[in-house]
């Protein structure tokens, strides 16, 4: 075998396989006292608008299904205090599962207190936790997100070191076979 059918057959597998990574699913989702909110994305971009999303138990129980609306997002609740996987299909050979805990569980903000009265001055450590864990959970939101696209997606780098590689393999079998003469 040449070394130029070499290239070009490394050049086909090179843009195969970064055809193939642009497209795979990923979830991204969140727990707030009862309710499991996220969404499904493609790593090379796009939501999966009309998919299928599932959330079953441990021991695969179904809990609750439906669809994604045109942003890819979904909404289910109420969530039991036990780990779940959510799981988003799009019926054309996509799908992708997020496990989460029991203790990934943010309670919820607390409902609205009266303005007036000495019930509206004193509020009790609970509550005032909810409020830091629900203002801290807006704030911390959106960067989970980003961090979860960001490793999700495929880098040129990733790609380069890949073909490097082969490419150094491919040449050090070609120098250990010109060695053995």
């Amino acid at each position: 075998m040449s070394l130029r059918a070499v290239f070009i057959a490394l050049l086909m597998v090179a843009g195969l396989s970064t055809q193939a990574c642009a497209h795979k699913l990923k979830v991204f989702a969140t727990v707030q006292g009862s309710t499991i909110s996220g969404y499904g994305f493609f790593i090379g971009g796009g939501r999966p608008a009309g998919a299928r999303w599932i959330v079953h138990d441990e021991t695969g129980a179904l809990l609750g299904e439906g669809r994604t609306d045109e942003q890819g997002r979904f909404r289910f609740e109420p969530v039991p205090a036990r780990p779940l996987t959510v799981t988003i299909d799009t019926g054309e050979g996509h799908g992708a599962s997020k496990t989460l805990s029991a203790t990934n569980t943010l309670p919820a903000a607390p409902s609205h207190r009266p303005q007036g009265g000495p019930a509206a001055q004193a509020l009790t450590g609970e509550e005032v936790a909810a409020l830091v864990d629900a203002a801290v959970q807006r704030q911390v939101t959106p960067l989970l997100e980003r961090i979860e696209e960001m490793d999700a997606r495929m880098r040129y780098t990733d790609i380069l070191c890949g073909l490097f590689l082969i490419i150094g393999l491919v040449g050090g079998g070609l120098w250990l076979r010109t060695w053995r003469g």
